[in-house]
């Protein structure tokens, strides 16, 4: 289980940084190009990764990693959790927004209930389930 869990730890940990990286070079050129402040940030929110399904699939961890101490015996504390669990949350709410295709507005519902899917799986299940691995067990 630490060869999965260190494993896990690091593709997350590669694949924050990359998105991260990503974002950087993309709101960089942007903010060259002459885009304002706002618009930026409204790129973050929408294109990228939202702070709070970041937070919320961080917190979806830190349950798991709960729930894994409470059952395994020990679990790691809180300062040693959440920077293991923040590239998680990125990577999650990265994938929520490239693949939910933003705002379940004007949708018809078969893509709203994908979309209701995507987020599910990735900012709850996901997380709740590698959080455990990563830092409970």
């Amino acid at each position: 289980m630490t060869v999965v869990a260190t494993a896990l730890r690091w593709a997350f940990l590669v694949a924050g940084a990359a998105v991260l990286a990503a974002f950087l070079v993309s709101a960089a050129r942007a903010r060259i190009a002459g885009t304002r402040f706002g618009e930026l940030v409204d790129a973050l929110e929408n294109r990228w990764f939202a702070p709070g399904q970041v937070f919320f699939a961080v917190l979806a961890g830190l349950a798991g990693s709960w729930a894994a101490g409470w059952a395994g015996g020990t679990r790691p504390p809180l300062l040693e959790s959440v920077p293991m669990l923040f590239p998680l949350g990125i990577v999650a709410a990265f994938a929520v927004c490239r693949t939910a295709g933003g705002s379940v507005g004007n949708e018809d519902t078969d893509r709203a209930g994908r979309t209701f899917l995507v987020k599910l799986l990735a900012l709850l299940a996901a997380p709740l389930l590698l959080g455990g691995v990563m830092t409970g067990w």
